[in-house]
């Protein structure tokens, strides 16, 4: 899952006004609230209940298989991350149980009492050369013509080109097992989190544009892909030099 960042006061909300009304907006986004714990379990939820008065705070865990949602709830140390755009916002979640439901658990525990409040950078994108490479092999469509291609890359993430026929990745959901394929020899096992899915200008094809950030890239994968980033970027310099 998503990292917790090293909390600093300068970036610390108490008021609970303001804490309930950053608690709306990612209600009302339904965006994904990733909740992590310290033996590394990682599970991605929603906000479905919100009541500042009753101070009840409800997450949806929906279908768990595996049983991560107790273990969070055993370990008594949830942490909890979501996006605001280029916020990020990271609070605990305290007291917390599991609640049954007719569509899947709901994590339920009171309003934070504090909530730490980040402004992303920004990471230098670039845009591939190759018609090729990079791409994103799916689980299982290793054969060629089965990936998706990348159509600009940085250190926090990437966006892939979806043809109008192809199986998109949900938005909002980790996507595990791909293989990030950065030319003939390089290729990396990450984890993707969709966020969302917009047209590209000017194509005719149907073919729509997936953003997507990287969750939990290891150190390895991390440093080939910045060393990728960097020799694009030298090769685009020398390209408009000699033009």
């Amino acid at each position: 899952m998503s990292a917790p960042e090293p909390v600093s006061e300068e970036f610390r909300v108490t008021a609970p006004a303001e804490i309930a009304a950053y608690l709306l907006q990612l209600q009302r986004a339904e965006a994904t609230v990733l909740l992590s714990a310290p033996p590394g379990q990682g599970l991605s939820s929603r906000i479905t209940t919100l009541d500042a008065d009753a101070d009840v705070l409800g997450l949806d865990i929906g279908a768990d298989p595996e049983g991560i949602s107790q273990a969070l709830v055993a370990s008594g140390e949830i942490t909890a991350v979501a996006y605001l755009g280029a916020i990020k916002l990271q609070f605990e979640l305290d007291d917390a149980v599991l609640v049954s439901g007719e569509q899947g658990a709901v994590l339920r525990s009171s309003l934070p009492e504090r909530l730490y409040r980040f402004q992303r950078r920004q990471a230098f994108r670039v845009q591939p050369a190759g018609s090729i490479y990079p791409r994103v092999l799916l689980p299982g469509h290793q054969e060629f013509g089965r990936a998706l291609r990348v159509l600009d890359i940085s250190i926090g993430g990437l966006a892939l080109a979806l043809p109008a026929d192809a199986t998109p990745l949900p938005t909002g959901e980790i996507a595990k097992d791909l293989t990030l394929e950065l030319d003939r020899i390089t290729a990396l096992r990450v984890t993707l989190l969709p966020h969302h899915v917009s047209p590209i200008a000017g194509d005719a094809g149907g073919t729509q544009q997936l953003g997507c950030s990287f969750v939990d890239l290891e150190a390895n994968a991390a440093r080939a892909l910045q060393v990728y980033v960097d020799q694009t970027q030298k090769r685009r310099r020398l390209l408009k030099l000699d033009t």
